[in-house]
């Protein structure tokens, strides 16, 4: 749980530098949602790195993935900020 709660923390504070606070969920839900529903019995090295939500246990690769969307996210929203929001028109 720790392990997605930072790998989608970190795609969240990406997310909120390109598309702005307001939608800046979405993507992670997205990604999370469409690995949950194309992973079933998910086997091997790559499926590890690209199902990392849903790997059991302490996968390294599952890890290195969460770990550096977290990174990334956080130096790039700690660089950038989130997106002004346009006007309300």
């Amino acid at each position: 749980m720790i392990r997605n709660a930072l790998g989608c923390t970190g795609a969240t504070a990406a997310a909120a530098v390109v598309l702005g606070a307001r939608l800046s969920r979405l993507p992670a839900f997205g990604c999370v949602t469409a690995v949950y529903l194309a992973s079933p019995g998910v086997r091997g090295r790559a499926g590890t790195v690209w199902a990392w939500p849903v790997q059991a246990g302490a996968q390294p690769g599952a890890w290195a993935v969460a770990l550096a969307a977290f990174a990334a996210g956080s130096a790039l929203y700690a660089v950038r900020g989130a997106r002004p929001e346009g006007p309300r028109g």
